[in-house]
């Protein structure tokens, strides 16, 4: 059974999606246009997003680890996340 949607949506959104889905049936043999596909796909998914907050995570781990280790703690704080994960 096939479900139908009714979705209303601009003239200018329209012919702006005819057009990307009538790209993606032609072969991609240039290499710019492949570029600003990826590029479009990124931004639409926002993972540019994605990109600057795992950097920031990871710098902020990254940089916990280097202060715990270099504190000398580092066999105290595995004790810790033991007892924490495994509940001992």
């Amino acid at each position: 059974m096939i479900n139908k949607i009714k979705v209303d949506i601009s003239e200018e959104a329209f012919e702006k999606l005819k057009r990307n889905l009538k790209s993606l049936d032609k072969p991609v043999n240039n290499k710019k246009t492949m570029t600003n596909k990826i590029k479009w796909l990124i931004d639409d998914l926002g993972l540019n997003d994605l990109s600057a907050w795992l950097w920031i995570t990871g710098g902020a781990a990254l940089t916990a680890a280097a202060l715990v280790f270099l504190t000398g703690g580092g066999a105290e704080v595995f004790r810790f996340w033991r007892v924490f994960f495994l509940n001992l």
